[in-house]
């Protein structure tokens, strides 16, 4: 199934195709539900309500996905294609499987409303992720930008998994991590060239707390491990706040 040109989609749309390509950008009311691979091409899909992939998903070009309404945006499957998704919805943004496992993102930003779950295990960009509203982890997970890219967390993070942070750009932990659910474990890794930012006043884990690379506290800080896991900083700590 293939639609190359502009498109109005009628309101509750569902493609059961094997595969399903979207060459232009699409608009429609209700839900978008894609069940076969899909294929997107078209810059901009835009909906009132949820858009589901069901199927793997990969990305032609840089992609907007959009629901007004505050639908769920979610990916079953694999998410793979080296250009740029933006997703704006006030609900959830769901990935439940690998995102660039087999081809990395250039960049993935979600934005400030809603919620986004990351349960696939995998998050792999060229440059920035960006997740800007209340994120939490639904599997182990490693996020990587092997570029230099920002990995910025905008508000809070909870999820009882290990979190693995590896990029020589900035991390930022914006709001409180683990305040309702403690991770695991959180390890940011040991670039030389990166730095991590702790601006959310807490960060709680049953397990161990490894900052690799240059730290800075933006924020009166309490940092505690319940499980008796080992709290480390592998580089200057910098910051006029308490520790």
């Amino acid at each position: 199934c293939a639609l190359p040109i502009s498109v109005v989609m009628p309101a509750n749309t569902t493609f059961a195709g094997t595969q399903v390509t979207f060459n232009q950008a699409v608009t429609g009311t209700g839900s978008l539900t894609v069940n076969g691979l899909g294929v997107l091409n078209g810059v901009t899909i835009t909906t009132t309500d949820a858009q589901s992939y069901n199927g793997a998903v990969t990305l032609g070009a840089n992609t907007v996905l959009t629901s007004s309404g505050a639908g769920n945006i979610s990916f079953a499957n694999t998410l793979n294609g080296a250009n740029t998704l933006v997703i704006n919805t006030s609900g959830a943004t769901v990935f439940n499987g690998a995102v660039g496992g087999t081809a990395a993102l250039t960049s993935l930003t979600t934005d400030v409303g809603g919620t986004v779950a990351i349960s696939g295990g995998v998050v792999n960009t060229t440059g920035a992720q960006v997740y800007g509203e209340v994120a939490t982890l639904g599997a182990n997970t490693i996020l990587t930008s092997t570029g230099s890219g920002a990995i910025t967390f905008g508000n809070t993070l909870n999820g009882a998994q290990t979190l693995v942070v590896n990029t020589s750009g900035i991390t930022t932990f914006t709001g409180a991590v683990g305040n309702t659910t403690a991770l695991t474990s959180l390890t940011t890794d040991a670039g030389t060239a990166g730095s991590v930012a702790i601006n959310g006043g807490v960060v709680n884990t049953t397990g161990a707390q490894i900052y690799g690379e240059v730290a800075t506290l933006g924020a009166n800080t309490i940092l505690t491990s319940t499980g008796s896991g080992a709290i480390t900083f592998g580089n200057t700590l910098n910051g006029a706040q308490t520790l």
